[in-house]
């Protein structure tokens, strides 16, 4: 049986960032304030359950509104681009392929490794020269019932396109929580060239 779990380092880190927002941060800790004392008695290496990462996803969304806590979670992995926890594999990922965004985008599926666990099995397929799909296949049903969660593991793709200095879209274009899988279509404006 799969016990599907989040990096507390990673979920500490956001929790920080929203200390640095003040009353804005407040009101996310305030949707949950029992998620908050939990996290804080967690030790940084430990794993824990997903309900805490899905629980924060939803405090989110009733403070910020579900866009700008989709903004503001592209912009806690954006930071993580140079923690310890990602470092080596955003800076190998663009030493390797560069800032195009559907070659560097493939390091997600490895990211997603890195902050959780038994949480589905995520690969990226190229649909185009300026768009690709992030697929996932079992999930399990704390997850695949849970569209916002889906639609925040975009937040990877976001940070991404700012890395590689491009804009685009991302959204949560299927999703069947029966068979435990979702598609998240991500799409980008290219360079033209000269």
């Amino acid at each position: 049986m799969r016990d599907p779990r989040v990096q507390s380092g990673y979920m500490k880190d956001v929790a920080e960032a929203l200390a640095r927002l003040g009353a804005r941060g407040a009101a996310v800790r305030a949707a949950d304030e029992a998620l908050f004392l939990e996290l804080a008695s967690a030790p940084r290496g430990a794993w824990l359950p997903i309900a805490l990462n899905v629980r924060w996803v939803e405090a989110a969304a009733r403070a910020f509104g579900w866009p700008a806590a989709l903004d503001f979670l592209a912009a806690r992995v954006a930071d993580q681009f140079g923690s310890p926890l990602f470092r080596s594999l955003v800076d190998g990922g663009v030493r390797l392929f560069g800032l195009n965004p559907g070659a560097l985008m493939r390091v997600i599926p490895r990211g997603l490794a890195i902050v959780f666990r038994d949480c589905g099995e995520w690969t990226v397929v190229r649909t185009s020269d300026s768009s690709l799909e992030l697929r996932a296949v079992s999930l399990p049903e704390q997850v695949a019932s849970h569209a916002r969660w889906l639609e925040s593991i975009g937040a990877g793709a976001i940070a991404m396109l700012a890395l590689c200095r491009t804009s685009g879209s991302v959204r949560l274009a299927e999703h069947d929580a029966r068979l435990g899988r979702a598609l998240i279509e991500v799409r980008w404006e290219t360079q033209k060239r000269q």
